[in-house]
């Protein structure tokens, strides 16, 4: 009966839980095809990490989500007629809205 009622207890917040891990993967996803197709084409891409997602706090935007991301661009350098592709780390802020769509990106290493 005490595994039972703890278990009804606890049901809401691994529900939550999910609910947030599903939400973060959709997120990943449409980033990084953002940053592909968008800021990035025609560029190695390599995602380092993602932060965790939050709720952006005014009702009246269009922007419901924000998550930090961290990845690497290798650009290729050419020096001397030899190639010589380079990494280049950035840090990035992504605001979202329900649907998950990117509308804003701010770069900066702070975040």
């Amino acid at each position: 009966m005490r595994s039972l009622i703890l278990f009804l207890l606890a049901l809401p917040v691994i529900a939550g839980a999910q609910i947030n891990r599903s939400a973060k993967e959709l997120a990943s996803e449409k980033i990084g095809e953002y940053v592909v197709n968008k800021l990035f084409k025609n560029q190695q891409y390599k995602s380092v990490s993602y932060g965790d997602i939050k709720p952006y706090g005014d009702k009246k935007s269009p922007i419901a989500w924000s998550i930090v991301h961290k990845f690497e661009i290798k650009e290729a350098n050419d020096n001397a007629g030899k190639t010589a592709n380079a990494a280049a780390s950035y840090t990035s802020l992504f605001y979202l809205d329900e649907k998950m769509k990117v509308l804003r990106v701010e770069t900066s290493s702070s975040y």
